[in-house]
C-alpha cells in the first residue's frame, strides 16, 4: 500500500472513530456549543494584544519621543483596552474549559457505562475466550486515556487551532512579506509533526496492549495467589509479570522520547523563525518599509503562534493514545456474542421443561450434546449422572440459557427459550453452581443480590431454610460484611448461601450443577436438608454424583458422550445392571476405600 493510501485510510479511521464517539457526547451538545462559542472570542482577544502594542509603539510612544501631540489613541486608552483584552481572554478561556470539560467528563461516564453494559449483555461464550484482565483494561486504562484528551486534549486543541488561524490572518493583514519570511520553515513543521504522529500512534497502541496484558496477568496472579504460594511459583510469577512490565516500559519510553524530541525541536524552530524575522524585519524598518511597532507585533505574533503549535504538537502523544484507546474500545464493542432476548413473558409458570432432539457443540469438533430429548414435568426432580465430559453440565447451562441452544430445541412451559424475554427466563430458572461467587457486601446483600421484591423477612426465612442461620448468628447477623469472595465462609457454607439465594428468589424451576461436589459429609447433611426445602413444589434438574442427592430424584437420566444412555428410577436402573449400576458400584467402592 502506498503512503498516500495509508494516510487516507488513517484519516478515514480517525474520522470514523470520532463519528462513533459522538453519540456519547451528543446529550451535552449545548455545553459543547457554549465552549466552542467562547473559543473564537478568546482567540480574538489574544490576537488584539500584539495589535494594541503596535498601536502604542507607533502611535502615542513615537509621538512622545518626537515631542508631538498624540493623534487618536493615547497611552492610557491603549493600556485600558489592553487590560480589557487580557481579562476577556482569560474569562473566555475559563468558560471554554468549564463547558467542554463538563461535556467531556459526562461523555466519559456514558462511554464507561456503555462498555460495561455491553460486556454484561454477552453470553458465556464471550467470556470463554477473553481474559477478565483485558476486559478490565478496556473500561479503566483505555477510557482514562480518552479522558486525558477530553480534559487536556480536545479542550485545548480547539482553542489552539483558532489561535493559529487568527494569528496568521492578522499577520497577513499587516504584512504579507514579513508573514512569508516568518513561515519559511512551515513545511518542515508539517512534515515533522506528521512523522512523529505516526510513530506515536504505533507506540500508543503498543502501550495499551502491553498494559492490558500486564493487568490480565496481575489479576490472574492475585486470584490464584494461594495456588502460586502452594506450588512455590512466587519468583516465576514475578518474573513473568516483570517481562510484561518491561514490554510496557519500553513502549512508553520510546513514546516519551518521540514526544520530548518533538517538543524540543518545536522550541528550536520557534527561535529560528524569530531570528529570521529580526534579520529581515529590521532591514525593512531601517529602509522605511516598516515600523518598529509592526516588528514588535510580529515578534509577539510569532511567539504566540508557536505556543499553540508547540502545545498542539505536545498533545499529539495524548491524542494518539486516545485514538489507540478508542480503537480498542470500539473493537470490544464490535465483538459481540449476545443472547438475543425474545418478548414473551408468561403470566403463570408451571415449570415444565422439554428438550427436543437437542444437538450442541462448543465448536465443530466438540460435540457436547447429541440428539438429546427429555421432558421434566412440573414438580419433578430429575437427576443427571454420568462420567466427566458426558454433557451433564452443558445440558443444564443450555436450559438456563447461559449458552444459546439451536432454535426450537428447548422449551419451558411450551415456549422456546429463545422466545422468552431473557430476564423473565432468568427469574423463572434459579441456578446453583459448584463454584459460588460472593460479592462485596453483607449476608443480606449476597442473598437478595439487590433483586426487587425480596423483603427482609424473605431473606431471614431463606437463610433459616438453607440451614445457614447458626453461622449467620455466630458472625453477627445478616448485616455482617463478608470478606472478599466470602473468605470467612467454608465451601459448604458458601454453597448453603447460594441455596438461600434460590429460596429467597423463589423460582418455579431450579438447576443444580454439582452443588454437593466439594463439601464434607457433615455439611452434606445440612445441604441435603436445604435441598429438600428447595425441591418442594419446584421443578428441579440436578447434576449430581452423590448417591444421597440422586436418590431424592423422581427420575435419573444417565448421560454418556453427550447422549442419554439410560433413564429411570434408582431401583429400576440398578436392576438393569447397566451403566448406572456400574457408576454406583464405582462410587461405593471409592467410599469404602476412603472409609
Amino acid at each position: 500500500m502506498s503512503d498516500s493510501a495509508a494516510k487516507k485510510r488513517t484519516k478515514l479511521n480517525d474520522l470514523a472513530l470520532l463519528k462513533r464517539f459522538w453519540p456519547f457526547v451528543k446529550p451535552d451538545a449545548v455545553w459543547v456549543a457554549l465552549g466552542l462559542f467562547a473559543v473564537p472570542l478568546m482567540s480574538l482577544a489574544g490576537v488584539a494584544q500584539p495589535w494594541l502594542l503596535k498601536i502604542a509603539v507607533d502611535g502615542p510612544m513615537t509621538d512622545a519621543l518626537q515631542h508631538r501631540p498624540s493623534q487618536g489613541w493615547t497611552l492610557t486608552s491603549v493600556a485600558v483596552t489592553f487590560l480589557a483584552a487580557v481579562l476577556a481572554e482569560y474569562m473566555l478561556r475559563g468558560l471554554q474549559l468549564w463547558a467542554l470539560q463538563r461535556a467531556g467528563y459526562r461523555a466519559l461516564q456514558r462511554l464507561r457505562r456503555g462498555v460495561f453494559a455491553h460486556v454484561l449483555q454477552q453470553g458465556s461464550a464471550f467470556f470463554d475466550t477473553r481474559a477478565s484482565g483485558n476486559l478490565l483494561s478496556r473500561t479503566t486504562t483505555d477510557v482514562e486515556a480518552i479522558g486525558e484528551v477530553l480534559t487536556f486534549g480536545i479542550v485545548g486543541i480547539v482553542g489552539d487551532v483558532f489561535d493559529i488561524l487568527f494569528i496568521l490572518a492578522a499577520m497577513l493583514w499587516f504584512d504579507v512579506r514579513l508573514t512569508a519570511m516568518s513561515l519559511l520553515v512551515a513545511p518542515f513543521i508539517v512534515l515533522l509533526v506528521n512523522l512523529f504522529r505516526r510513530r506515536l500512534r504505533f507506540y500508543s497502541t503498543e502501550i495499551r496492549r502491553s498494559m492490558s496484558a500486564a493487568s490480565g496477568h496481575f489479576q490472574e496472579a492475585l486470584a490464584g495467589a494461594r495456588i502460586v504460594q502452594l506450588h512455590g511459583r512466587e519468583e516465576a510469577t514475578l518474573d513473568e509479570y516483570r517481562s510484561f512490565n518491561f514490554r510496557y516500559l519500553d513502549a512508553y519510553r520510546i513514546s516519551n522520547w518521540y514526544d520530548a524530541s518533538l517538543y524540543a525541536v518545536m522550541d528550536g524552530v520557534a527561535g529560528l523563525c524569530i531570528a529570521i524575522l529580526l534579520g529581515y524585519g529590521a532591514g525593512r524598518v531601517v529602509s522605511g518599509l516598516g515600523t518598529p511597532g509592526l516588528l514588535i507585533a510580529f515578534i509577539q505574533y510569532i511567539q504566540r503562534v508557536f505556543v499553540p503549535v508547540r502545545e498542539l504538537s505536545g498533545k499529539v502523544a495524548t491524542i494518539e493514545r486516545a485514538q489507540a484507546a478508542l480503537e480498542r474500545i470500539f473493537g470490544l464493542l464490535d465483538e459481540a456474542v449476545p443472547l438475543p432476548s425474545g418478548d414473551q413473558i408468561p403470566a403463570q409458570i408451571a415449570g415444565r421443561v422439554q428438550i427436543d432432539h437437542l444437538n450442541f457443540g462448543y465448536g465443530p469438533e466438540v460435540q457436547a450434546c447429541a440428539d438429546v430429548s427429555l421432558t421434566v414435568e412440573p414438580g419433578q426432580v430429575v437427576a443427571l449422572v454420568g462420567q466427566t465430559g458426558s454433557g451433564k453440565s452443558t445440558l443444564v447451562k443450555l436450559i438456563a440459557r447461559m449458552y444459546d441452544a439451536p432454535p426450537r430445541s428447548i422449551f419451558v412451559d411450551g415456549v422456546a427459550v429463545e422466545d422468552w424475554q431473557l430476564q423473565a427466563l432468568r427469574r423463572a430458572i434459579g441456578v446453583v453452581q459448584q463454584d459460588v461467587m460472593l460479592f462485596s457486601g453483607t449476608f443480606a446483600d449476597n442473598v437478595s443480590l439487590g433483586r426487587a421484591g425480596i423483603t427482609r423477612a424473605a431473606i431471614e426465612q431463606a437463610v433459616e431454610d438453607a440451614q445457614l442461620a447458626p453461622k449467620v448468628a455466630r458472625l453477627g447477623g445478616l448485616d455482617t460484611v463478608l470478606s472478599e469472595n466470602g473468605g470467612n465462609l467454608s465451601s459448604g457454607e458458601r454453597q448453603l448461601l447460594s441455596i438461600a439465594r434460590i429460596l429467597a428468589a423463589n423460582p418455579p424451576i431450579v438447576v443444580l450443577d454439582e452443588a454437593t461436589a466439594s463439601i464434607d459429609t457433615e455439611t452434606e447433611q445440612a445441604v441435603q436438608r436445604a435441598l429438600e426445602r428447595v425441591f418442594q413444589g419446584r421443578t428441579a434438574i440436578v447434576v449430581a454424583h452423590r448417591l444421597s442427592t440422586i436418590r431424592k430424584a423422581n427420575r435419573i437420566v444417565v448421560m454418556e458422550r453427550g447422549r442419554i444412555a439410560e433413564s429411570g428410577t434408582h431401583e429400576a436402573l440398578m436392576a438393569q445392571a447397566g451403566l448406572y449400576a456400574h457408576l454406583v458400584e464405582s462410587a461405593q467402592e471409592s467410599q469404602r476405600l476412603l472409609g
